[in-house]
């Protein structure tokens, strides 16, 4: 073989070779873009899921509250048939105890009654002239048919009034027996949206072992949280512009030293005069120990806006100060929140909540138990998630509350 000719065969090797690291490496290009895919396919199903699950848990915390406010109901009106049953036993003890004595007395009337018609002794009492004894004995007996008739009408009128009340209670014990009933049924049903809850959120917690994943969710929480805040404050600005308008007028009103407020002006003034400066002069929405402070790492570089104080489930949340609700719904990661809104930009938001004791729109005073303490939005213990923001500013709370 020449030389040109092993030179030939050296370059026919070298380019079969590329062609095969060529192929090899376009094979591995294929290989990773089909796992990309699969990939971003997973993530696709797994944020779909999430979704479904977040979904499931507000139907879940929203059934578990809407028994819980009929379980309460229902005890009240239990109550309230308990102490109308046992008044309705007294009443018929004394009516039947009034109808023994009515009888007895009848029945001593009608002796009395057969007793004189025997006695000789009657000629007697009837011995004078023929017309007299004729009137007397008239009137006599008149009187005793009198006190006879009353006596029988009077155990007549005890007699339906015992039927009357004997009815009433049947129809109470009836009503008792089917709220109970109903009270049962609820406490099943409650008791497993708990426990259907309870799979969601382990579930929920599953999809969110990888931290990435964890970061994501939280910043979509905070993000829906500020945009449902802004809309609710875009929906009550017109309340607000009337309120503020009072205001002027009620100001204006109080530069003459002899106008004093009504209590509705009063109320107005207190509920947008704002929360004033950081003074340590205001109650905490609940008792408890703080579990989380504002400030403190959250996931990542994410921080809390809010303070999560620990509490006993059920317990009463109660406004800060004076206000107006401006948002009352379930949102992701907050559970059942309410937000008040205190004037010149001051609003003090409520989350994690079992369930709420207002609506948007409503007035509130300080003090007033507006919600109660729950693990709503996927929480695994009973706590209250606290804020308080400044023209949409989220600020440290524990300035403001009582030390």
């Amino acid at each position: 073989m020449s030389i040109y000719q092993k030179f030939l065969v050296i370059i026919l090797i070298g380019l079969l070779n590329i062609n095969f690291l060529y192929a090899d490496d376009n094979q591995q290009l294929q290989s990773l873009r089909s796992s990309i895919l699969e990939k971003e396919k997973r993530l696709a199903e797994q944020k779909k899921e999430r979704t479904q699950l977040m979904n499931d848990l507000k139907v879940q915390e929203t059934e578990i509250a809407k028994l819980l406010t009929s379980i309460e109901k229902n005890n009240l009106s239990l109550k309230k048939l308990d102490n109308e049953i046992n008044y309705l036993v007294k009443q018929i003890d004394e009516l039947v105890i009034k109808q023994q004595q009515q009888r007895s007395v009848l029945a001593k009337q009608l002796e009395s009654a057969f007793k004189l018609g025997k006695n000789t002794g009657m000629a007697l009492l009837f011995s004078a002239e023929q017309s007299e004894r004729n009137e007397r004995i008239i009137n006599y007996y008149g009187y005793i048919n009198n006190a006879r008739e009353q006596q029988i009408n009077a155990l007549r009128e005890t007699q339906l009034q015992l039927n009357e009340k004997k009815e009433i209670l049947q129809k109470k014990r009836t009503s008792q027996t089917e709220l109970k009933n109903k009270q049962k049924e609820e406490q099943v049903q409650l008791e497993k949206n708990r426990n259907d809850r309870q799979k969601t959120i382990s579930s929920l917690e599953l999809s969110m072992k990888v931290n990435q994943q964890k970061l994501a969710e939280l910043r979509e929480n905070e993000a829906k949280l500020q945009e449902k805040i802004i809309e609710a404050e875009k929906k009550s600005r017109s309340l607000a512009e009337e309120d503020e308008k009072q205001a002027e007028n009620i100001e204006a009103k109080q530069k003459n030293n002899n106008y004093t407020l009504n209590s509705d002006e009063k109320a107005l003034m207190a509920r947008i005069s704002g929360i004033g400066k950081p003074q340590h002069q205001l109650n905490w929405p609940v008792s408890g120990t703080v579990a989380h402070h504002f400030g403190e790492a959250l996931q990542g570089e994410l921080r809390w806006k809010g303070m999560v104080i620990n509490a006993k489930d059920g317990v009463q949340v109660k406004a800060i100060t004076d206000g107006r609700v401006i948002l009352a719904s379930w949102l992701q990661g907050y559970g059942f929140v309410v937000a008040l809104e205190h004037g010149k930009g001051d609003m003090s938001l409520y989350g994690y909540n079992q369930r709420l004791l207002v609506d948007v729109g409503d007035k509130v005073q300080g003090g007033q138990a507006i919600a109660l303490v729950g693990s709503s939005g996927g929480q695994n213990t009973p706590a209250l998630y606290f804020e308080i923001r400044r023209d949409g500013k989220a600020l440290d709370p524990s300035g403001w509350l009582k030390q």
